[in-house]
């Protein structure tokens, strides 16, 4: 045996057990997906017709939203004209679901008016400003019957959502405050932020980096207020209502208001990843019990450990010591592909669902394959009438290509699956991926030194130990011989 298996063995051992110990030691376990540990499904409808680009650029925006919050692996999925979200272990899930359907417009407008809106008189004079801003009311006619007339109509409500035109004037209320606020045209759009960041200075505001274009705009705006306040709205709540204080603004600006730290990196995330371009309601919104999440997770815990046990004998009654291997190539794979699992779980999020358990299952059959392949090219070779040590070093080259041959295919299979599907799907493919190139690592690495150990060291020439009769003396394959005639 080589110096260089023996070094390829025990740095394989101390990978993949070092691995296993390290992630228990640390804490760290695969996160789970929302069939294993519950969670929330939001089913959001369009409130207009909307085409399937409108659909799935809706898709990307709220996928990129849930992913700034840390969700780990959401299920985003189209049914028909439908936006099913299934967000997993959520710590706060009307956050989240609040954050998913927002359709975050964001507008600039100058402030006209501000009022209580917990005074009838107030509020009917603020909605009074407002129509005869928009032509309903002629300003010159004040009088008391035309102002019960626009509060009749009103209701003494603030503008409706199907009524909130970026070119009239509205009447909003303020986000966590008892204050009303009677806005003009929008003077500038969300299309004018190209990014967005939640700080901290001695209170949380939002910083925006404009465009180019949004500069000049946001500029041009600040010239024509300044010195009045204007009103930064998304979606039709007055988010901050700042005093312009200069002309020129560099590019930069900064939404501040009575935000917490959530509400402003809310904010942030929304302005960054853009207006939805559909307008969407719940529809319906349902919890993920964490208890049939368990029961799922118990009963594939426990066919995957059935599995393990009836292919490990099987393994080990065919084989004998060479079962030996596949067994602890199985624990070392295991220990590795737990180890990513967990890493991934606590560093990026990345969450075992009950699709990518299944993707695991699957992925042990091609590792026993390999093991398989292996196995029976010695088998082979014995029978030929070749020594155990040699067949073991001289068929493992034939017997690793074919190995990597068929782990491309399954690679190649995970791969397209991944690219071209989404949600549960994806899982699967991901780690029927990470399981097949764990097995191409663990077969070179740990498979062939360990084989040929046992093949020099345990075997004493005797291939019953590795389940192969000994060839009959007419059962050897013959030398070849040459033939010719007689001089």
């Amino acid at each position: 045996m080589r110096r260089s298996q023996i070094v390829s063995l025990l740095l394989a051992i101390l990978i993949g057990f070092g691995s296993l110990a390290g992630v228990l030691a640390a804490g760290w376990a695969p996160v789970l997906g929302v069939q294993l540990q519950g969670g929330v499904e939001v089913l959001l409808r369009p409130t207009a017709p909307a085409d399937d680009e409108q659909l799935d650029r809706a898709i990307e925006i709220i996928r990129s939203r849930v992913d700034a919050l840390g969700v780990a692996e959401p299920d985003i999925t189209r049914q028909g004209e439908q936006v099913v979200v299934q967000l997993p272990g959520v710590k706060d899930k009307q956050r989240a679901v609040d954050l998913v359907g927002q359709t975050a417009e964001l507008r600039f407008r100058p402030v006209l008016l501000t009022f209580n809106p917990f005074d009838e008189a107030e509020f009917g004079s603020a909605l009074d400003l407002a129509g005869a801003y928009n032509g309903a009311v002629d300003p010159e006619d004040d009088t008391e019957a035309d102002t019960e007339t626009v509060e009749a109509e009103a209701s003494l409500d603030f503008t409706l959502p199907e009524d909130d035109i970026a070119d009239q004037a509205v009447v909003l209320p303020g986000r966590g405050e008892p204050v009303g606020y009677v806005l003009g045209p929008a003077e500038l759009t969300g299309e004018a932020v190209a990014e967005a960041a939640a700080t901290f200075n001695n209170a949380w505001v939002v910083n925006v980096d404009l465009t180019d274009e949004g500069a000049v705009g946001f500029d041009e705006m600040a010239a024509r207020y300044f010195g009045q306040q204007v009103a930064i709205v998304l979606d039709g709540v007055v988010e901050s209502a700042p005093v312009i204080r200069a002309t020129e603004f560099g590019g930069t600006a900064v939404i501040s208001g009575t935000f917490d730290e959530d509400g402003a990196r809310d904010l942030a995330v929304a302005l960054r990843f853009g207006a939805l371009p559909v307008e969407f309601e719940q529809d319906d919104v349902r919890t993920v019990s964490a208890t049939l999440g368990e029961g799922t997770l118990r009963a594939g815990v426990i066919a995957g450990v059935v599995g393990l046990i009836l292919v490990g004998l099987y393994m080990l009654v065919y084989y004998r010591l060479l079962g030996i291997v596949a067994v602890a190539s199985l624990a070392i794979s295991g220990s590795v592909l737990w180890s990513l699992i967990s890493w991934l779980g606590e560093s990026r999020g990345l969450a075992l669902t009950l699709a990518g358990t299944t993707g695991i299952i699957v992925s042990i059959g091609v590792q026993v394959d390999s093991n398989i392949v292996y196995y029976e090219r010695i088998k082979e070779e014995v029978r030929r009438g070749r020594a155990v040590r040699s067949a073991a070093d001289a068929s493992f080259k034939g017997a690793f290509m074919t190995i990597v041959w068929a782990d491309l295919a399954s690679l190649i299979g995970a791969g397209v699956l991944y690219q071209l599907t989404s949600g549960t799907v994806r899982g699967f493919a991901l780690y029927l991926g990470l399981a097949t190139l764990i097995d191409l690592a663990v077969s070179y690495f740990f498979m062939r030194p360990l084989v040929v150990f046992i093949a020099r060291r345990l075997v004493n020439e005797e291939p019953r130990r590795l389940g192969v009769l000994r060839p009959a003396d007419g059962d050897v394959a013959p030398a070849a011989t040459t033939t010719g005639g007689t001089s």
